[in-house]
């Protein structure tokens, strides 16, 4: 069959994915849904596509297969779990939310209607990172170290901490849900953060993040990453993660993989556009119902989300935080 999608969003990452599904026999975008409707009408003539300025619209009057949320973080939980309640899958950006609250009210509303999911951590599906899982193997881990160093978000809502959530919470949550991924499950975080090359008038957000984790595998881990360098450091210093095992380095990267042994180096470059496996997975989960090729659901990447948001609550409070005392106490207000 064609997945018929229904796209709310149609700014940056809404026109990545649209162009990644354009790609996709199994795929159309019938419906294009956004506040502005200039943008929304751009984005629809490009797939013959109805336009629409109100979400609530495009899900009672289209016949969907499929939905995808690339709006603002803070939109995202009433968008998913208004899908979740009309018993439709649908493709979430990352982050999944601003407050875990808000996150747990979107995995119930899924588990509730048994409504199939994928949050868009594309870093999952690359083909460098299949390639250092196989590598891996279940070889022990003793430390993972990420970076990203970048510029001011050129999207300005982002360049709020209150309506982004902050780097660590908006950009590199990418890198710490591959500490989840690589290293288990997080079970605690210290993080000290900074807002020292900028002014709050300037830059409402942090310019300096330093993060350390604990793995219940025995692993740790640590981020740093900042918001005060320009653009063309990403050409420098691109975003990274290592991955520390006995005699064995990883460097996970946009470009691929370099695995380095004693006996020499060795590269696995990423194939093809580093946002169209995870779109291909989620539509051809849709469309055959393998719901094994998505595994970056909903359920799956909560802990991700809870790590970021704890991260921020440790800068601000001082304090190591508890992942899963983090994440029950939210669950239950939200309860």
């Amino acid at each position: 069959m064609t997945v018929r999608v229904g796209l709310v969003g149609a700014g940056r990452m809404g026109n990545i994915h649209a162009g990644c599904m354009s790609a996709m026999p199994a795929a159309k975008t019938v419906a294009v849904c956004d506040i502005i409707p200039e943008r929304a009408q751009t984005m629809a003539g490009r797939f013959g596509a109805t336009v629409y300025t109100d979400y609530r619209a495009m899900l009672d009057q289209e016949k969907l297969d499929a939905v995808y949320i690339c709006t603002p973080t803070g939109s995202h939980a009433e968008m998913a779990v208004a899908a979740a309640e009309r018993g439709l899958p649908f493709f979430v950006e990352k982050p999944l939310a601003l407050t875990m609250s808000d996150g747990w009210r979107i995995a119930r509303a899924v588990e509730r209607r048994g409504v199939f999911s994928c949050v868009g951590y594309h870093w999952r599906y690359a083909t460098a990172t299949l390639k250092a899982q196989e590598i891996l193997g279940s070889r022990p881990l003793a430390l993972m170290v990420a970076e990203w160093y970048w510029t001011l978000p050129p999207i300005i809502w982002l360049r709020d901490k209150d309506l982004g959530g902050g780097q660590v919470v908006d950009q590199t949550t990418h890198l710490t849900d591959l500490f989840n991924v690589f290293g288990g499950p997080v079970t605690s975080v210290c993080a000290n953060y900074t807002l020292n090359t900028y002014t709050d008038a300037e830059f409402h957000n942090w310019d300096g993040y330093a993060l350390t984790c604990k793995h219940a595998s025995g692993a740790v881990s640590s981020l740093h990453a900042t918001y005060a360098l320009f653009q063309q450091i990403g050409e420098f210093a691109p975003p990274r993660v290592d991955l520390c095992a006995r005699d064995l380095f990883l460097r996970l990267m946009p470009s691929g993989l370099t695995v380095v042994t004693p006996q020499g180096s060795e590269h696995y470059p990423n194939s093809g556009v580093f946002h169209f496996n995870i779109n291909q997975a989620f539509i051809t989960a849709v469309d055959s119902d393998k719901r094994a090729l998505v595994h970056s659901t909903v359920p799956e990447t909560l802990r991700s989300l809870a790590l970021t948001l704890a991260g921020s609550e440790s800068a601000q409070s001082g304090t190591i935080v508890n992942i899963d005392a983090f994440m029950q106490g939210a669950g239950h207000v939200s309860a």
